[in-house]
């Protein structure tokens, strides 16, 4: 079959780690399409079209924005006719590209071509996000730009009614592909529910569900396992609004100045906006043992590391853990999302904290410090339980539901 991705990030070669999320995802996904079921792949992007686009393409295309009363679909038209399109899967999660999809919808469907929505996010997360006052205060005193922290720490500390309020003016937004796509792909099933109680529709037939793969696609040995470090890592945009890193802050203050755990250290692995609040909230709190490690290849930080945080206030299918969980770390998440209950089964593979319960957090995570075995325990169970998302697993979920939206529109 042929297959375009319609994207607002460049789509790389699979092994590119330093792309985006969803630029990285489409690339292995459309690489394994093209490799194991000689798919033909292509690609349209609403910018110049990039140099470093992924080899395994057919063929590419720069988009101008769709509009039905111009001419400048003319080029898009006669590319899907070209290269007999049968599907076009747009990832775009741009709030101004997404107002484009029933127009892109229009066209497709002029030319008998399908058309997949990918949800790369968690449906509805615009109304979660995280802001304190603290960092309004740090933003005033340093002079920095502080209105936005304060409409953020406005919504969080109102929810849930905020949280409802907003929904209910996104509902246009989420309905423009609800009523023109063909199809909508979710990572969990409970994005279903969030997805149809934002657009008050019924349609559950309209979704399918399929859980993102494994990013390096390998597991350590578990003899190296004995190798491991005592260093909690976190890996992540150094983003408060949505990673609260802030939070694994105040966690570690609870922790460092116990002797028990002398020996253990925190590393922060990525940068951000938000970087140099954080080395501010680090030195206010007159943390020791934090090392902030800037924007760097993780897997060797994954591979050495005991024990992976993560304090996110919202994912969609959070690539960290597909990254930390092959490589044996013990794993300990906020139950702040609903896929994380897909990926970690509480006190098997991982940990499960309420969400924002920094106390909790704190406790359980000393547990593990201190306790090597059940590290090691959990750390092995999760290398294992990782495999239910390897490449090709996930890949061949992907085949099967084109194969099948095809087969019910007499195309395949």
């Amino acid at each position: 079959m042929n297959i375009m991705y319609i994207n607002n990030v460049v789509i790389p070669d699979a092994r590119a780690n330093q792309a985006s999320g969803i630029g990285r995802v489409t690339g292995q996904i459309s690489e394994y399409l093209a490799s194991q079921f000689h798919d033909k792949i292509y690609a349209g992007y609403f910018f110049d079209s990039p140099d470093n686009s992924a080899p395994h393409l057919s063929d590419h295309i720069q988009l101008a924005l769709p509009n039905s009363q111009s001419d400048d679909n003319q080029p898009f038209e006669q590319f899907l006719d070209d290269h007999s399109i049968d599907i076009i899967q747009v990832n775009v999660s741009d709030d101004q590209l997404v107002h484009y999809i029933p127009t892109i919808c229009n066209i497709a469907h002029r030319h008998n071509v399908k058309v997949v929505y990918c949800i790369h996010f968690m449906p509805g997360y615009e109304g979660v996000s995280f802001g304190s006052l603290n960092e309004v205060w740090y933003c005033i005193t340093h002079k920095k730009p502080f209105l936005n922290k304060l409409k953020k720490w406005l919504i969080s500390f109102n929810q849930p009614f905020s949280t409802k309020v907003i929904w209910h003016l996104l509902k246009a937004k989420y309905k423009n592909a609800y009523d023109s796509c063909d199809n909508i792909v979710v990572f969990t099933d409970p994005y279903v529910d969030h997805y149809l109680h934002i657009v008050k529709g019924n349609r559950r037939d309209q979704f399918a569900v399929i859980p993102n793969p494994l990013t390096f696609n390998e597991f350590l040995p578990v003899d190296n396992m004995v190798s491991k470090k005592k260093e909690v890592l976190m890996v992540g945009r150094m983003q408060e609004s949505q990673k609260r890193v802030s939070l694994a802050l105040r966690i570690w203050k609870k922790i460092e100045h116990n002797p028990l755990l002398g020996d253990w250290t925190l590393t922060l692995v990525g940068n951000g906006q938000d970087e140099d609040y954080l080395h501010w909230q680090a030195e206010k709190y007159q943390l020791k043992r934090v090392r902030f490690e800037g924007r760097q290849d993780p897997k060797p930080y994954y591979e050495r590391s005991a024990i992976f945080i993560s304090t996110a206030g919202y994912e969609g299918w959070p690539m960290v853990l597909m990254e930390a969980m092959p490589m044996g770390c013990c794993c300990i998440s906020f139950d702040s999302y609903d896929a994380i209950h897909d990926i970690i089964k509480d006190g098997y593979n991982g940990r499960i904290i309420p969400n924002n319960d920094v106390q909790r957090y704190a406790k359980a995570l000393t547990e593990l410090m201190l306790d090597n075995d059940k590290r090691t325990e959990i750390g092995i169970h999760a290398m294992k339980s990782s495999h239910q998302f390897t490449m090709e697993k996930i890949g061949r979920q992907w085949h099967r539901f084109f194969e099948e939206l095809l087969a019910m529109s007499g195309s395949y």
